[in-house]
């Protein structure tokens, strides 16, 4: 399965908000439940993942505890939906898969571009 970092980012905003159960509209439970081991994986957030389902990379179960300090950076640096789009556009303008890292130095060179022509440095 591809990783959706769109999908990455509503599953943060989510656990932010403590709605650990929330629903995606667009993606199906096992693409979900893939995505929320990822974020466990990633260190984004704390949480269990359990294996043994039908699909061996899929796990039965995943339960999100709460965001990590790495998460909330992470979060915090494609909050701004202007950020997040420029983000996305520069990746798909290019022809490149978002990585985290990637994605975390672009959307921070985005935002501080963005600063820098609001204070007008």
């Amino acid at each position: 399965m591809k990783r959706d970092m769109e999908l990455v980012r509503k599953i943060l905003f989510a656990l932010e908000l403590s709605q650990r159960s929330a629903a995606f509209d667009g993606y199906d439970n096992d693409t979900v439940k893939y995505h929320e081991a990822l974020v466990i994986e990633a260190g984004l957030a704390t949480g269990s993942s359990m294996y043994g389902g039908y699909t061996p990379e899929i796990p039965a179960v995943v339960m999100l505890t709460s965001l990590t300090w790495a998460g909330h950076e992470f979060l915090d640096t494609v909050r701004n939906d202007t950020v997040w789009a420029k983000t996305k556009q520069t990746f798909a303008s290019r022809g490149l898969d978002m990585t985290l890292d990637l994605v975390k130095s672009v959307a921070s060179n985005i935002a501080a571009g963005l600063i820098r022509g609001a204070a007008g440095i």
